[in-house]
């Protein structure tokens, strides 16, 4: 083709179809995007301002139009821009965008804590049940009940209160 001639490819723009999941099961909002005959190299995935998801693509078609398409998409507010992924197969555009987690999912144990008999996992008052097992020390890995807890660091205040009075009277 010579500079300046005419063009003689057409361009149809086209809606892709889109399904947006939210998956209970995980923290993860899913896109996906329906582009039958498009190949990977034909795709573009940007974020804008971190807060819009632009995504285009043109395709040569066998009769000799191009399709193409721009959807822009405001993302949720709920999910961490910096760690969006992209994956193309099977004709289908996933793009997986992790949610941050609720304030009210902050302060609250993972439901596997209960199960596995740890001694830390929540009451139905939200405490927990051993406040000694918290620790970050080695004693952390003892099981003590509360009685025996209690008993335990009245023994040990006791102990620290004679050792001063040891000490300060002294002669």
């Amino acid at each position: 083709m010579e500079k300046g001639e005419a063009s003689n490819v057409s361009y149809e723009e086209f809606e892709p179809f889109c399904k947006w999941k939210k998956l209970d099961d995980s923290d993860v909002h899913v896109l996906e995007v329906h582009l039958p005959e498009f190949k990977k190299e034909e795709l573009r995935v940007r974020i804008k301002n971190n807060s819009i998801l632009a995504i285009s693509g043109e395709h040569l078609a066998n009769d000799g139009k191009k399709m193409q398409f721009n959807r822009e998409i405001k993302l949720p507010k709920d999910i961490y821009p910096d760690q969006i992924r992209a994956k193309f197969g099977g004709s289908v555009l996933s793009i997986t965008m992790p949610k941050k987690p609720s304030s009210a999912e902050i302060g609250k144990p993972k439901a596997d804590a209960a199960s596995e008999g740890n001694d830390t996992a929540p009451n139905d008052d939200g405490k927990p049940k051993n406040l000694i097992s918290r620790l970050t020390s080695p004693l952390s890995r003892l099981k003590f009940s509360k009685k025996k807890a209690t008993a335990l660091a009245a023994a040990v205040v006791i102990l620290a209160f004679g050792a001063y009075y040891l000490i300060k009277n002294r002669d």
